[in-house]
């Protein structure tokens, strides 16, 4: 039986449409994503309030476990304004000592690049670059584009495992990462796939790529909920 097409809709509040499938609006027209901001996010959202007290006693954790280790946490850097204000509040507010990870895949905008250096140098905090080869990461992401996937970000894959590779090579339990509530914390399109779905990814670079994966870093789904879980802890800021 052949599926009924959808009548097309767009959200009366947003720019989101029936090209998500699984898209539901309410009786006035807005779409479960705007209402899942209003009724799930908003709420707990207090801006310019934060929980100081609950700051303190995540950084008295990780201080006390990363006592006679060179680092103590390790936070991933864009150069965007999310990582750049988390740097600044593990050292100036909770008083860490994180090592700064970034990945260069080949993508970094220069005042990217310049904002990392401002902000490691001005915090005086240790900064580690991995370098993705060029040739490799234009392929994968060529192949990406080849298979028609309606994600085709590939970096966000070695981006994060990038991070979490390096932090349980380097024994360093606690990773901090940023999130931005106001725009980043609803549901994604439901087409989009998971970023961690490792066995995907190698099947579009088999069936659409040339090159074998060498410098791009890999970490499926059953590593990071599983094997990492018992290795490292993610310690989300909002």
């Amino acid at each position: 039986m052949t599926e009924k097409k959808r009548e097309y809709q767009i959200c009366t509040n947003c720019v989101m449409d029936t090209s998500d499938s699984q898209i539901v609006f309410d009786k006035n027209g807005v779409c479960d994503f705007c209402n899942g901001f209003y009724n799930a996010i908003l709420p707990e959202w207090k801006k310019n309030e934060g929980n100081n007290q609950a700051l303190q006693e995540i950084a008295s954790k990780i201080k006390e476990e990363g006592k006679g280790k060179k680092f103590d946490c390790i936070l991933g850097m864009s150069g965007g304004t999310d990582s750049s204000y988390l740097c600044y509040i593990a050292k100036e507010k909770m008083g860490l000592n994180p090592l700064v990870y970034s990945l260069d895949s080949g993508w970094n905008m220069k005042i990217a690049d310049e904002n990392i250096k401002c902000v490691v140098e001005g915090l005086g905090l240790h900064l580690h670059t991995e370098k993705i080869d060029w040739s490799e990461m234009a392929d994968i992401q060529l192949a990406a584009l080849k298979s028609g996937l309606p994600y085709i970000d590939i970096q966000d894959h070695a981006i994060f495992a990038g991070l979490y590779n390096y932090a349980v090579k380097n024994g360093i339990k606690y990773v901090l990462t940023g999130a931005n509530n106001a725009t980043e914390c609803v549901r994604p399109p439901i087409e989009w796939n998971y970023v961690n779905d490792i066995v995907l990814l190698k099947d579009v670079q088999k069936k659409y790529g040339k090159q074998e994966f060498k410098t791009f870093p890999l970490c499926g789904m059953f590593k990071y909920r599983i094997w990492y879980a018992t290795r490292v802890q993610d310690r989300k800021m909002k």
